[in-house]
This record gives structure tokens, C-alpha cells and sequence, in this order.
């Protein structure tokens, strides 16, 4: 990653924090500056990541993490008013929800991710996710950053549909994402 989209990415992470901060505490005082202010960043190197990791369910209600982890995984900022709301919504922010009953499948994770993404079907024998190179079987949806990424692909190739949450402007926020 090169030092300019660093800044873009932080940048754009620190937007959606705010925005999402003022969604969960309004009515806060603006105590910032009345004049521009320059802004310095510094970067180190880091050594690289394990190829291998463990993944810890994010906790109910940790929507600042979730929206973390879908600009950093390439949502657009523009997005993150609508992301906190349906995660907010289909799972309480919650990694491991699962809901067996749902139809096609189940839905897993972060996005409740319909198991017909993942399932086979006539159209794709091996299932619409696993085409996209996303995962190898439906259980992976459990995990945040295979869950954000298959909501990504899906909003990419339906927009906002698959999740009623996000099209239904009197929809009831969770109380962690509440603007009012």
C-alpha cells in the first residue's frame, strides 16, 4: 500500500467513524477547530501478517469494528451509514449469528449472507460465491472478513436488494447505530 492510499484509507475510516460516532452520540457539542488544521502522518513498517489466522467473533454491538472492517476491505465510505445499519440490524453487529431457519439455506455472519449465495443451484453448480473465488463452503461465512467480502461482491452485483434492512427507510435501528 503506498502512503497515498493509506491516507485515502484512513482517511476515509476516520470520516465513517465520525459519522457513525455522531449516529450513536448526537447532540455533541462541535469542539473542533474553527480554522483548518494541517494534518501529519507518520508510517512505519510493520512485518507482514501470518498467512494463517484465528478469527474472534466480533461482539454484539461493535458496529464501529464492522464498518472498520468493510472500508478496509474495499466498500466504498459513502456506504457506511447504510453498512452500520444492516450489520446493526441482520446480527447486532455479531459475527456468529446464524439463523437456521431462514430460507435457501440458512444466513450466516455479520450480513445474515443468504445461503443462496453459497449454495449449489442450476445456474452455478458449485454456488454463486464459490464462483467468485469468496469461499469454499457456506460455514466460511461465519468468518467477519469472508462475510464482508461476500456482502461486498453481493452489493456490487445487486446493490442494496438482497437486504430489506437497508431499503426500508422506517426500519428500526439497533440502539448502537441510532442518529435520533
Amino acid at each position: 500500500m503506498t502512503p497515498f492510499t493509506a491516507k485515502l484509507a484512513l482517511g476515509a475510516l476516520c470520516t465513517a467513524a465520525a459519522s457513525l460516532m455522531a449516529w450513536v452520540m448526537p447532540g455533541l457539542p462541535d469542539s473542533g477547530p474553527s480554522r483548518p488544521v494541517a494534518v501529519e502522518y507518520v508510517y512505519e513498517a510493520t512485518p507482514p501478517l501470518p498467512t494463517t489466522t484465528t478469527t474472534t467473533p466480533f461482539n454484539e454491538g461493535n458496529c464501529l469494528q464492522v464498518v472498520a472492517l468493510a472500508l478496509s476491505l474495499g466498500w466504498p465510505a459513502s456506504e457506511a451509514d447504510t453498512i452500520a445499519q444492516v450489520a446493526a440490524r441482520e446480527s447486532r453487529c455479531t459475527s456468529d449469528a446464524f439463523n437456521a431457519l431462514d430460507t435457501a439455506g440458512g444466513s450466516y455472519g455479520i450480513y445474515q449472507v443468504n445461503g443462496f449465495w453459497c449454495n449449489p443451484s442450476t445456474y452455478w453448480p458449485q454456488g454463486w460465491l464459490q464462483a467468485q473465488g469468496i469461499l469454499t463452503h457456506c460455514d466460511q461465512l461465519l468468518n467477519p472478513e469472508i462475510n464482508t467480502k461476500a456482502a461486498l461482491a453481493i452489493w456490487l452485483n445487486s446493490g442494496w436488494a438482497p437486504w430489506k434492512t437497508a431499503n426500508n427507510p422506517t426500519t428500526e435501528r439497533h440502539p448502537t447505530c441510532k442518529n435520533q
